[in-house]
């Protein structure tokens, strides 16, 4: 029984800390996806693509982070209980990106 308290008490813990958590959230993931856009394109020292095979593993790399990141987030703040956070998550993780292919595919 105790550890069932125990439980409780913390996830009561992590809703009371879902207000800031969403913001340290947001700026986490900004600059997440800024580095990893970094990397994709070849502008960070060290992932400079000189092949076309080395520019792909890049940029799969960075596809793969992406999605173990927005995977990962979306558990543990769902589990959680962490609801603002999680729209948080969900949303500064797909709607830049989502932004960038407009703007792009807007100028073709």
């Amino acid at each position: 029984m105790n550890a069932v308290n125990a439980v409780l008490q913390f996830r009561r813990r992590m809703r009371r800390a879902d207000r800031p958590a969403a913001a340290a959230v947001a700026i986490g993931n900004l600059l997440l996806l800024a580095a990893l856009a970094a990397i994709a394109v070849g502008l960070v020292p060290g992932f400079e693509p000189d092949t076309r095979e080395r520019e792909s593993a890049a940029q799969k790399q960075a596809g793969r982070v992406f999605g173990y990141w927005l995977a990962g987030g979306l558990l543990v703040f769902a589990s959680l209980g962490m609801t603002r956070a999680l729209f948080t998550h969900v949303t500064t993780m797909l709607a830049p990106p989502a932004a960038l292919i407009l703007i792009l595919a807007s100028r073709m």
